[in-house]
């Protein structure tokens, strides 16, 4: 089977669970990186956790609908999509088993 991606919907990208992903990964990716400054109080490093996480979630997703919005725009020049090629695996079934007498 020949699939090809001809369009990527911003608004899907927005409007999905990928925000969602992406907050909580940079959300870990921040606690890790708050054991970096430790004068800070329990509220303050809260606090800093969020704006890093939303501010990481925020470059992301701008930039991943800014490479969407490229791709659709060279896509509708006429450069073709992205391409894959899957083969179906046919499922083995077992062999029928004798009776023992």
């Amino acid at each position: 089977m020949k699939l090809e991606i001809k369009n990527i919907s911003l608004s899907s990208l927005i409007f999905s669970a990928y925000p969602l992903i992406i907050f909580v990964l940079a959300l870990v990716n921040s606690v890790f990186a708050a054991d970096a400054i430790p004068e800070y109080g329990i509220m303050e490093r809260v606090l800093q956790l969020t704006l890093w996480a939303l501010a990481e979630t925020l470059v992301i997703l701008i930039t991943s609908l800014v490479v969407a919005f490229v791709y659709n725009l060279l896509c509708s020049f006429g450069v073709k999509g992205l391409r894959f090629d899957i083969e179906e695996v046919e499922e083995k079934q077992p062999a029928p088993q004798e009776e023992a007498k």
